[in-house]
């Protein structure tokens, strides 16, 4: 989304009443001043989510979920805040103009409808014509049923090489569009265009939203194309569908997935839908790609857990290292299911009780780590120092091909890695720690050395904030007419905490561009930084309560000029104790000490 102006941003908060929106969600009952509704973000009995109209914001007492408007449609819906925003301006009637003026956007905008037209008219083919004879009877030996395949859109490209083309011209949608997100293919020679899929059971791919993005092709099984192209064939990469980074059935599956803890990803579109036709819908795809970083990045947020699922014939060694190569290199619960062999989710699943048997292999999934060694253990005996050795390398060698964690949970994880192999295999972990380091050093032997190392730039840690700067990011959010206050005399580098101090200069910019320096526009300069934008919802809430915001402003920007006089006071001293400066510097070091007043005011 190209840039939306604060004042835009404002008045489509102004125009969303947050009792209101909340309330088109779950049901909102007064209490006094405020409202209440039990909160659909924990397990609550009881209604603790309490709503404030006059703030606009939101709080739970239980599970500490608390924002405004645009937060609790980000939470809900689980996006992010351009589309929370897209989606509010739509509920108010509200035309995004920096969107609208936007090439990007408006490119975006013809993929998208060019897409959905063709959807549409390959579903419109499926129920409708009768040369989808074999791709419904090919949808029936699959067991799935008429309200699963219009749920997710199932359609059928005819076998005629023009038929989406012709459809195009008849209809005057753009071919160039249809080329660019590769449902048309240009002729040699200019001779017109052609259709990419072809004979082909059409799956949709939505993108979380539910718009599609793209397609995925299933050949019919006696298709004459059958031998001259893959079983299964995807959109190629456009500016909408990257299957990298897609999910199939995610738009669908994240809300109950949120509500059961975890999503199981699966292989098949097909096992998609029977998993959700027989109720369990928390179940997803790949695009015929490993799961990869991206896929677990989106998946987290939805869900602390992924469940992969395996047929027992393929627990397949390159599926499992990959998987136990995310658990090393990620601080995500990632756990490995798997069926009976030979049989694939939609084939167990239309079994008598094979519903059952799935939810059991799902619920008793085991974490990568877990996994990986019982597999090894299962055909190494580690009653030999070979067959220990063999399933220390297996495990340390993915380890050491992952790449770090950087940052603490990562060492916690690593060293929680390290304490479990130790104890399983009744070795001390100093011997698991040396083997580890072996095998990293020689993987960075192999490296290319043409990889030459940047200076490193320190980056500030984030650790608790001086009670000063936290104040002063209180009583400045909670009242932004004071930022001119302190922006005379407070210098952001004074601040030691790298996120206050990114807050104070954003703020700092806000009030040199003229511009409201509040938490509205913080937001929209912070959109890199959620975590940030609700730290500072918290401290504009706590600031709230300080009645006298202008007089304890004072008081912290006295206590900074206090720091200022120690500081001060301190080095003075030094070089009077140095003992290398004259009589006459010393004189004037002493009366420059005796000049400096002690008397400060702390804040409070």
């Amino acid at each position: 989304m190209p840039p939306i102006s604060v004042e835009l941003k404002k008045q489509v908060k102004a125009s969303n009443d947050i009792v209101d929106v909340i309330g088109g969600y779950i049901p909102v009952l007064p209490a006094g001043k405020t409202f209440k509704a039990v909160c659909p973000f924990h397990n609550d009995s009881r209604p603790s989510l309490q709503i404030d109209r006059q703030f606009q914001n939101y709080r739970c007492w239980a599970c500490d979920a608390r924002g405004d408007v645009f937060d609790f449609v980000m939470k809900f819906e689980k996006v992010e805040f351009p589309e929370a925003l897209r989606s509010l301006a739509e509920r108010a009637g509200i035309r995004l103009e920096a969107e609208a003026d936007d090439p990007l956007a408006r490119t975006r905008a013809a993929l998208l409808h060019a897409v959905k037209w063709a959807e549409q008219r390959y579903c419109t083919s499926l129920m409708n014509d009768p040369v989808a004879d074999a791709a419904r009877t090919y949808i029936g030996t699959r067991k799935l049923e008429e309200p699963t395949v219009r749920q997710f859109g199932l359609g059928y490209a005819p076998v005629k090489g023009d038929w989406l083309a012709a459809l195009a011209l008849r209809e005057r949608i753009p071919i160039e569009i249809l080329v660019q997100v590769g449902l048309l293919g240009a002729r040699d020679e200019g001779r017109g265009h052609y259709d990419r899929f072809r004979d082909r059971v059409m799956f949709p791919i939505r993108d979380t939203r539910g718009q599609t993005v793209g397609f995925g092709g299933r050949i019919l099984p006696e298709s004459p194309l059958a031998a001259r192209g893959p079983k299964y064939y995807n959109s190629a990469e456009t500016p909408l569908f990257s299957k990298s980074d897609l999910l199939y059935g995610l738009d669908l599956a994240r809300h109950p997935g949120s509500a059961a803890g975890y999503l199981a990803v699966v292989e098949g579109y097909t096992d998609v839908m029977m998993a959700h036709q027989c109720g369990v819908t928390n179940v997803v795809a790949t695009m015929g790609t490993a799961l990869n970083a991206r896929h677990l990045t989106q998946l987290r947020r939805y869900v602390p857990k992924v469940v992969l699922v395996f047929d027992a014939d393929e627990g397949g060694q390159t599926g499992v290292d990959r998987a136990l190569e995310l658990f090393v290199s990620h601080d995500a619960d990632l756990a490995i299911a798997t069926l009976p062999a030979g049989l694939d989710p939609c084939d167990l699943l239309v079994q008598p009780g094979g519903v059952d048997v799935f939810r059991n292999a799902l619920s008793s999934a085991v974490d990568a780590l877990e996994f990986k060694l019982n597999q090894l253990l299962a055909r190494e005996t580690v009653r030999t120092v070979d067959g220990t050795r063999r399933v220390v390398d297996a495990i340390l060698g993915v380890m050491a091909m992952a790449p770090p964690m950087p940052n603490q949970a990562g060492q916690v994880r690593q060293e929680l890695i390290v304490s479990r192999l130790a104890h399983r295999l009744g070795l001390r972990q100093e011997t698991i720690w040396a083997r580890l380091g072996e095998l990293r050093s020689e993987r960075k032997k192999k490296e290319p050395a043409a990889t030459s190392a940047a200076p490193s730039v320190a980056v500030p840690t984030a650790g608790p904030a001086v009670r000063a700067e936290r104040q002063l990011l209180e009583l400045l959010l909670a009242e932004p007419a004071l930022v001119a206050d302190a922006a005379e005399l407070l210098s952001p580098e004074r601040l030691t905490h790298s996120g206050l101090r990114r807050m104070l200069e954003e703020l700092y910019l806000l009030q040199a561009q003229g511009q409201m320096p509040d938490i509205d526009a913080l937001r929209v300069r912070m959109l890199d930084r959620p975590d940030l934008v609700g730290a500072a919802q918290d401290l504009q809430s706590r600031g709230r309560h300080c009645t006298e915001r202008a007089l304890q402003l004072n008081k912290v920007l006295a206590w900074y000029n206090e720091q200022d006089e120690l500081a001060e006071r301190k080095e003075l001293k030094q070089r009077l104790t140095a003992g290398n400066v004259s009589e006459e510097q010393s004189l004037e070091l002493l009366r420059r000490l005796q000049q400096r007043s002690t008397a400060t005011a702390s804040p409070n």
